[in-house]
């Protein structure tokens, strides 16, 4: 199957070479370890927010429900990779050489899952707005990919398809709780050390998941949370 339909050939002739670099940046968005970095901004923000408020606890049943929808799907993303195995483009092609597999992209699926978590979830601005925010970021993500050459036009598609598609499905069966969330990224977790034969990014991402899910239990449990809301008066 084709899966550049002559996109990819033709971005690469059409962009600039010195746009290339700044692509390169751009696509640190969906970079896996910029994701966690962002999660872990996130729940440290609203640990100290928590304490100014005298809340009980460090962090929010949406923001839980948030990090175990995240961590999830990027091990989804490394069980998807590994399982079809598809190839990128050739090296011909490739502005910045890249190894490994190439479908679905893992930088535009674990972009549209972050954003795509943010723009559901968060109370900030208005539901439209995030969403159209994270679509922009998303395409920003998808096109660097293509300019850079690491990837077809199909790759990037299905990714965004299928971070949407878990995204939506997440919404619709978890109902906004963070222990049945958990439990599906452990689950997901589990699920990419397997398929990826132990290998360090089946690691890494079953220890993320399984990680989130302790911190999240042992943040909950009633002496926990009354040592917290001792601190936070």
């Amino acid at each position: 199957m084709d899966r550049d339909l002559g996109v990819t050939e033709a971005v690469r002739r059409t962009v600039p070479e010195w746009t290339v670099s700044l692509f390169d940046v751009i696509a640190l968005l969906g970079d896996e370890y910029l994701v966690v970095a962002v999660l872990l901004g996130i729940a440290t923000a609203e640990a100290v927010r928590s304490v100014r408020r005298g809340a009980d606890r460090p962090l929010s049943r949406r923001t839980g429900f948030v990090l175990a929808i995240v961590l999830g799907g990027l091990a989804l993303t490394l069980v998807l990779k590994s399982a079809f195995g598809f190839s990128r483009p050739p090296e011909s092609m490739q502005a910045i050489p890249r190894e490994g597999e190439g479908f679905p992209s893992g930088h535009t699926m674990a972009a549209t899952i972050l954003w795509g978590a943010l723009a559901l979830w968060s109370t900030t601005s208005t539901r439209r707005r995030r969403l159209l925010g994270a679509a922009i970021l998303v395409g920003l993500v998808g096109l660097s990919r293509l300019v850079i050459g690491v990837h077809y036009f199909v790759d990037i598609v299905a990714s965004v398809g299928f971070g949407a598609t878990y995204l939506l499905a997440a919404e619709a069966a978890l109902d906004g709780d963070p222990e049945r969330a958990f439990a599906v990224a452990v689950a997901l977790g589990g699920l990419a050390l397997f398929v990826t034969g132990g290998a360090t990014d089946g690691l890494l991402a079953f220890a993320g998941c399984a990680g989130g899910a302790v911190g999240w239990w042992t943040l909950n449990r009633p002496a926990v949370r009354n040592l917290w809301a001792g601190l936070a008066q």
